[in-house]
């Protein structure tokens, strides 16, 4: 008669057996590992404390707030991507005419202030027109400071304008390109392999806070792709 031990034995040597016959199959249906699951909630635990991993709006939650979510994230190099923006047609078109019309008024003063120094030559110092001709050529220079500010804030005007409209440009392409990646989160971040161009201590420290990422995986870097959505040639330097 069988002990129930040897009974016992027995029976898990069939088991293991059946499994073990069974194994190949198992794989060949799922190609890997057995997934786990569905499943509704998983709840974790160690030293008396628990959290609850569930899905809320297709994210990992461990929490009821929206801040208790696992986002995924990307990086971009925005400087290069706004730079090769502010160089397109279109507002260097328009850059090329306000400094053509800025050139034109210039080149009007400066006629005036050579018409004014062919009037005086030949003239002695106690000539009477050298007072009013003294008159006029200060007129010209208040003209001139005040055609000097007047241009340079028309250029600055124009060039903020432009950086506004490549800055909504370069947003719109971050967004095609992380909705296309199911990307949740895009920072922007200057890569620590780029060279430093200050040239002075408190602009290389300004260099040094800028990057805020010191180690990064490369595939979370986007720049390449959104150069390429933007139309955009980065340089391989």
């Amino acid at each position: 008669m069988k002990t129930p031990t040897r009974i016992a034995g027995g029976m898990l040597l069939g088991v293991t057996a059946t499994l073990l016959l069974q194994q190949p199959a198992a794989e060949a249906e799922f190609n890997g590992p057995v997934p786990l699951g569905p499943a509704s909630e998983v709840v974790l635990e160690a030293d008396a404390k628990t959290v609850t991993l569930k899905l809320e709006d297709g994210h990992v939650a461990f929490g009821d707030s929206p801040s208790h979510r696992i986002y995924s994230e990307g990086w971009v190099s925005i400087g290069p991507l706004l730079e090769g923006i502010m160089d397109n047609e279109t507002f260097m078109q328009e850059r090329e005419e306000l400094s053509t019309s800025l050139q034109a008024d210039e080149a009007k003063l400066n006629a005036a202030f050579a018409a004014l120094q062919a009037e005086a030559e030949g003239l002695g110092p106690d000539d009477e027109r050298l007072v009013a001709l003294g008159e006029q050529h200060r007129n010209l220079m208040q003209q001139r400071q005040t055609f000097m500010q007047m241009a340079q804030q028309a250029m600055n005007g124009l060039n903020g304008t432009h950086l506004e409209k490549a800055y909504r440009e370069l947003v719109d392409a971050v967004k095609i390109v992380a909705e296309s990646k199911s990307i949740d989160i895009v920072h922007r971040f200057i890569p620590t392999d780029e060279p430093f161009t200050g040239k002075i201590a408190q602009e290389a420290l300004m260099e040094v806070r800028m990057r805020t990422l010191l180690v990064y995986p490369d595939g979370l870097d986007l720049t390449a792709d959104v150069a390429d959505e933007l139309g955009v040639e980065l340089s391989r330097d």
